[in-house]
């Protein structure tokens, strides 16, 4: 079991430090290990660790626990070992993939074997049936059928402890003496069928031996038992042939054969002394005393004897081992104390640097709060003298332009009223023409007032709503119709008729009614005006082209009301017309441009969403 558990671990440790920086640290891990200095082990196995976490190479990590598991095994320090192993299944779960279930089955394996020595057999079982079920459906797989059989050797020899510890009346002792029996066979039957090693067929023979001598089949336990000896002969492996001659004498003792019992010892110790087995050498000791105990006492007290002072080298030797490995543990708990002073003054460090970072955000958020309310002031200071400057223009616009219209009209219903009897036809006709113009630029301009106002407080949400461009521009153009008629001016209209925008309609009607009435305001006599259309991509262009008499500074129309000009016919206006629709277009996400040459014309080009 042990050289099977340190042929795993070298295994895990060649998977590779493949850091750059990790090279040396491979190097110091393998020839620690080799020496059984268990503690370097694991300090350069956790410096390798910290490199692979930071590198986040998963598959490494996970190789470093295991060794670290490992080197806790070694030194007796199974929770410590568990608790590594377990670490190390939780890394290959996140790795997935077939490669690290197989490695996850060699650590649970692992942990069984821990949980084997330190006798408790019944978690041990539980992890080995785990790594039969993770194992699956094998097949005709090579590999897969000779891990099962190791699987299967593993759980006869949980069952011979069990059966150990059972009294021969036990209900379960039968079941138990069955199943050891029953694994130990398909362990050998599968190691035979798929080629295992030398090594491994030896320790199915001995296991399926021990089981049939358990059960009292004595002539199949010592078959199975000569078939390993002849395997370890024919191998040479001298620590396997001293178990199994030892074997055979424990059996020759339990059928009453001592003289053959202490010869089997004696020939297991001359094996043991040559190659300094010291285990062997002093159960074989045991073993002939308790052969030659009842038939030949004197002999007995030699061996017992000798057996006495093996004993008390060994434990001279234990005691060594015990030493050395408080020492161990002393060393271990120096560094994992200088550890914790220095995680300890990391944490500080933290607290400290989080600190300062909160007083300096909370410093920050003091200033943009003090910055903020400074521009929401400013924008506040801003937002008054903007309202104040529209109330003044407000204003200057209600005492001109509408109160001239509205004195106009006064004037004329007042000589309507006085003459409308001895008037002629003729006059009275011009008189209702004059008053029909006179209140349409007046509604006009009351309109545009209006809108300015809630353009100005923020009032006017635009509905968007599909309409037809064609009829709406139509309807502008009818609305127009007396002034366009006035002028003899000829207006167009060639939008495509299927063109529809998704806009507030409101808006853009009364915005193309202030474009229209401005080009019909500054044509001269018998001119011509044209609607156009554009695909814009997300938008259309409407345009509007006149060859009128153009416009002064045409972009300042946009940014701020200004004195109105009078038109080719004398005709006034409020002079924010224009300004009034570049600021509902904004706030529909929408622009107003405006192209004018002197004398030449004006086209003014507004967009309008599909």
């Amino acid at each position: 079991m042990k050289r099977l558990f340190s042929t795993i671990i070298l295994a895990c440790l060649a998977i590779g430090l493949k850091a750059q920086d990790a090279d040396s640290l491979r190097a110091m891990i393998l020839q620690c290990f080799n020496e059984s200095r268990f503690v370097e082990v694991i300090d350069y196995s956790k410096q390798a660790l910290q490199l692979y976490e930071q590198a986040d190479d998963k598959y490494n990590v996970a190789g470093c626990y295991n060794t670290i598991a490992g080197a806790y095994m070694r030194m007796g320090q199974y929770d410590e070992a568990i608790r590594n192993y377990t670490l190390c299944t939780e890394i290959m779960d996140e790795i997935g993939g077939e490669m690290a279930s197989v490695n996850k089955r060699y650590v649970i394996n692992n942990i069984a074997s821990i949980y084997f020595d330190m006798e408790e057999y019944d978690q041990s079982e539980e992890m080995y049936w785990k790594c039969i079920e993770m194992l699956g459906d094998v097949g005709t797989e090579t590999t897969a059928n000779l891990d099962l059989a190791t699987y299967y050797q593993n759980l006869s020899g949980v069952r011979l402890m069990q059966l150990g510890l059972m009294a021969a009346d036990d209900p379960q002792h039968d079941k138990t003496q069955a199943e050891a029996i029953g694994f130990a066979e398909q362990a050998l039957a599968l190691s035979q069928q798929y080629g295992d090693n030398q090594e491994k067929l030896i320790n199915r023979h001995i296991t399926l031996s021990r089981a049939y001598q358990a059960a009292g089949r004595l002539d199949e336990a010592h078959a199975q038992l000569d078939t390993a000896l002849v395997i370890a002969q024919h191998e040479k492996e001298l620590y396997f042939e001293t178990a199994i001659i030892m074997l055979h004498g424990q059996y020759a003792h339990d059928r009453g054969d001592d003289m053959a019992s202490e010869q089997l010892f004696l020939q297991a110790l001359d094996i043991a002394k040559e190659n300094q087995y010291n285990q062997f050498y002093l159960e074989c000791m045991q073993g002939a005393y308790l052969a030659t105990k009842a038939s030949h006492p004197e002999r007995a007290i030699g061996y017992l004897e000798e057996c006495n002072k093996m004993r008390d080298s060994i434990y001279n030797e234990d005691q060594q081992a015990l030493i050395r490995d408080y020492q161990v543990r002393y060393q271990m708990s120096e560094k994992e104390h200088a550890l914790e002073m220095q995680e300890e003054k990391t944490r500080q460090s933290r607290r400290l640097l989080f600190l300062s970072l909160l007083v300096a955000a909370l410093l920050l958020i003091l200033v943009i709060v003090l910055a903020r309310n400074a521009i929401q002031r400013k924008k506040q200071n801003e937002t008054l003298t903007r309202l104040n400057n529209t109330k003044d223009q407000l204003l200057t616009v209600v005492s001109h332009d509408i109160k001239t219209p509205l004195l106009s009209h006064e004037k004329i219903l007042d000589i309507l009223c006085k003459h409308i009897n001895d008037m002629p036809l003729d006059d009275l006709e011009d008189y209702l023409i004059s008053l029909k113009s006179s209140t349409q630029d007046l509604r006009v301009k009351t309109v545009n007032v209006i809108g300015w106002v809630k353009g100005m407080m923020g009032d006017n949400e635009s509905q968007a709503e599909p309409f037809n461009l064609c009829e709406l521009a139509e309807t502008v153009m009818h609305s127009q119709a007396f002034a366009i008629e006035q002028k003899q001016l000829k207006v167009i209209n060639v939008i495509p008729k299927d063109w529809m925008g998704n806009d507030d309609p409101q808006i853009i009607e009364m915005v193309l009614q202030n474009i229209l009435s401005n080009a019909v305001k500054y044509s001269f006599a018998n001119g011509e005006i044209r609607l156009e259309a554009e695909d814009g991509g997300e938008r259309y262009l409407i345009k509007v082209i006149d060859h009128g008499k153009g416009i002064e500074n045409p972009d300042k129309l946009l940014k701020m009301t200004t004195a109105s000009t009078e038109g080719t016919f004398g005709e006034s206006g409020t002079g924010i017309g224009l300004f009034v629709s570049q600021q509902m277009m904004e706030r529909n996400g929408g622009t107003i441009a405006i192209e004018s040459e002197e004398g030449k014309g004006t086209m003014v080009t507004l967009s309008v969403k599909k």
